[in-house]
């Protein structure tokens, strides 16, 4: 009898963790947010790189404590964004040049449960970190080591693709690529697509033409991402907007920015916005 009790008991709550997780016609709101953090070393691959005083070949104790403050930097600035969903491109497997520290380990490990790379190649490579669950991880490759990659999360009967995607900037690739990241995501009901789009303005508002979301050109206007000169860092200027989260039509974007951190300014500003999703 106590058997059966004690069963019931668990179904009973297994039942209420199934509805608490489900729609119910209830909007879901989420923070998320893409960055490409060039390396942490301004786009330069291979990890962060200690230079000038700070780096002294024969004591790595010094350069150690240069390295760490830097992590630490990163660190607080992931933690302070406190994103459901967080994507990253041109990650690199270790913080820095001299690979003391694991970037995974050091950055995303203290906010995240759950973390999810693709492929990792010389200057592409994506991730996801989120403390939902990621189910059907899946790569599309669109021209040489440019990718895409793609996880599902599951909302009671309903499935969201997570998608943390690189668009070449290379003439002979890049139409290609947005015309195969657009037929993908028509595949889809709901998903929010996260990436750097290396993108003019023009071929960005061709999402918004296809039928989706944008937050950098969306209903918030534009958000300058990326460098252009060095005399110009971050100012803005046409088409010099090109990382952006893209969603489908029944998930709203508010709430957008693109802020300085500091970090990886003179390559790449992050895109950060709430999400909606209504079902």
């Amino acid at each position: 009898m106590k058997k059966k009790i004690v069963l019931s008991w668990l179904l009973v709550c297994s039942t209420m963790a199934t509805m608490a997780q489900s729609p119910d016609g209830l909007p879901l709101k989420l923070r998320v947010g893409t960055y490409n953090v060039g390396h942490f070393n301004q786009g330069m691959k291979g990890g962060l790189e200690a230079r000038g005083k700070e780096y002294y070949p024969n004591n790595k104790e010094v350069t150690s404590g240069y390295l760490k403050k830097e992590l630490q930097r990163w660190k607080k600035w992931i933690g302070e964004q406190s994103l459901d969903i967080f994507a990253v491109q041109e990650w690199n497997e270790y913080f820095d040049r001299d690979s003391m520290f694991i970037a995974g380990d050091e950055l995303l490990k203290p906010y995240y449960n759950n973390i999810y790379f693709g492929d990792a190649h010389s200057w592409i490579y994506n991730g996801i970190a989120t403390n939902y669950k990621l189910t059907h991880l899946r790569k599309k490759y669109w021209f040489r080591d440019y990718y895409a990659l793609i996880g599902d999360i599951k909302v009671g009967n309903q499935t969201i693709q997570v998608i943390s995607m690189h668009i070449p900037w290379q003439k002979e690739g890049h139409a290609a690529a947005l015309d195969s990241i657009i037929s993908e995501l028509k595949k889809y009901k709901y998903f929010i697509c996260f990436g750097d789009t290396n993108s003019s303005d023009t071929e960005i508002l061709n999402f918004e033409k296809s039928g989706f979301n944008i937050a950098n050109g969306g209903p918030q206007g534009w958000f300058p991402t990326s460098s252009t000169v060095i005399l110009e860092r971050m100012s803005d200027g046409p088409d010099r907007h090109i990382d952006n989260i893209i969603t489908s039509k029944n998930i709203k974007i508010m709430n957008v920015s693109a802020p300085h951190t500091t970090l990886n300014d003179q390559d790449h500003l992050p895109v950060l916005a709430d999400v909606i999703i209504t079902w």
